[in-house]
């Protein structure tokens, strides 16, 4: 009697089952809740079906130009929205195939190509429309900082092999004149993290939504191993190039700019096809998607600024923030204009001193300090590595006010946190201490990383808050 009790599903029933001869009775009874450790039988899981689209521009893409694509809304999801990028090279063909395995430079020994990370850096601004309603907007700039911030080693050295990022040798330059196909991955609402589920195409018909590209001049996205200013490797009749350690170097001249062909792009996106049942489900429920809004401020400081440092004073300077919604954290990086000179868009580091462009940094919301005065060491290093995995290298600060991400473990999905709202937030306001650059003009940018919201309900997809 004991063994066909209700307690078969409380501690120690299947000892008691075995020690009286009725193990049976505990594996094979007919009940709604019993379980068997071998049935055959699985849970049911719909069914989905994966699709790769590639989607050429509405017009032709060219270097200083924008043009625009439209997402196809095929399937009931996409996910992986992504820019296949393939690059012309002022090489002439038949030496091609050798770059990336020569030595190739002009008769100085100067190396010449695209700049590292040319797949954020070919994009000077990257816009997401429904229908009229600019969704995000972010450049190539700001989307490298807001990567090489986040995510785990391991995603690093993929991203760099697929965006051509390197550390500037004088040899990647020149294997970068021809880079090979490079893929720049998209942080599209519900389409930036594995568990976002992908952006509802099910539930937006009867919306238009375009992606809207501008590219920067080709004369914008060139480098030399020795950082001259905006150099010119095409109609050149002084190249030589080196196939292996045996052979002689054999002199050859380079394209033409006219002959030098416009990029090609295409937006690959991956559709998913789900059973009826879950579509219908689907349909019926309101989605609420949180996505990460980017935020980008330029400023710039002149000789004024830096004036006080001949005088053996200090300078101190401010800038003032726009941005809005709740932010969850702050990137800051510094450029001098000679490195924007050579199209050098990623070294973040100062060529004088100690490497950092700044003394002290604090962060002012309402006349009050909301982020104390604090070195490079703090906003540089320890944010990094007491918040994320990934050290983003040299010249980056970062102010985090999110949980961070657990080392070691597979990334949770990204849930709105953070404790400074800027919608609400009274003047804020970047305090800055300067440090000598060796030059009296630099740039500084800063991105707000905040939350927003998008919703989709009966058929429609809408921002919840417009600030």
């Amino acid at each position: 009697m004991g063994s066909l009790r209700s307690g078969v599903t409380q501690e120690g029933a299947l000892y008691e089952l075995v020690s009286r001869g009725n193990k049976d009775v505990f594996f094979f009874q007919d009940e709604f809740k019993s379980v068997s450790p071998f049935d055959t039988r699985y849970k049911f899981t719909p069914a989905t079906l994966h699709e790769v689209r590639r989607i050429p521009p509405l017009n032709a893409s060219d270097f200083g130009r924008s043009s625009e694509f439209e997402f196809e809304i095929a399937g009931d999801l996409f996910i992986d929205p992504t820019l296949v990028i393939d690059l012309p090279s002022w090489i002439p063909s038949n030496y091609l195939a050798s770059i990336p395995k020569s030595i190739c430079t002009d008769s100085a020994g100067v190396s010449y190509g695209y700049t590292s990370g040319i797949a954020y850096f070919l994009f000077k601004n990257i816009q997401i429309y429904q229908d009229q309603i600019l969704l995000q907007e972010f450049s190539g700039d700001a989307l490298f900082a807001a990567n090489r911030s986040r995510g785990s080693l391991n995603t690093a050295f993929l991203d760099f092999a697929r965006t051509n990022t390197h550390q500037g040798s004088s040899l990647e330059i020149s294997r970068s004149a021809v880079p090979g196909r490079l893929r720049l991955q998209l942080p599209v609402v519900g389409c930036q993290h594995p568990d976002d589920g992908g952006f509802p195409s099910f539930g937006i018909r009867s919306q238009t939504y375009k992606l809207r590209i501008t590219l920067r001049k080709l004369e914008d996205l060139i480098e030399a191993s020795d950082g001259r200013a905006k150099p010119v490797p095409w109609d050149r009749k002084d190249f030589r190039i080196q196939t292996s350690k045996a052979s002689s170097p054999v002199s050859f001249s380079t394209l033409t700019r006219t002959e030098i062909g416009p990029p090609t792009i295409q937006l690959e996106t991956r559709h998913i096809y789900v059973d009826h049942e879950t579509q219908g489900k689907l349909k019926k429920s309101k989605l609420e998607i949180p996505f990460s809004r980017i935020y980008e401020n330029t400023f710039t400081f002149g000789p004024k600024d830096y004036d006080p440092l001949t005088k053996q004073a200090i300078a101190s300077c401010t800038r003032t923030i726009d941005a809005t919604h709740p932010a969850s954290r702050l990137l800051f990086w510094f450029t001098t204009q000679s490195a924007l000179n050579a199209n050098q868009y990623s070294r973040y580091l100062n060529p004088v001193g100690t490497g950092e462009f700044y003394n002290t940094i604090a962060l002012y919301i309402a006349g009050r300090d909301r982020e104390t005065e604090f070195s490079p060491m703090i906003w540089n290093q320890l944010q990094m590595l007491a918040k994320e995995e990934r050290d983003p290298g040299g010249g980056l600060g970062v102010m985090n006010w999110g949980l961070g991400d657990l080392r070691g473990a597979r990334q949770a999905a990204k849930q709105p946190d953070g404790t400074l709202n800027f919608s609400t937030a009274d003047r804020p306001t970047l305090y800055v201490n300067l440090t000598d650059p060796g030059e009296n003009s630099t740039q500084l940018k800063v991105v707000v990383d905040s939350w927003a919201m998008y919703e989709v309900e009966k058929g429609r997809g809408s921002l919840r808050y417009a600030n």
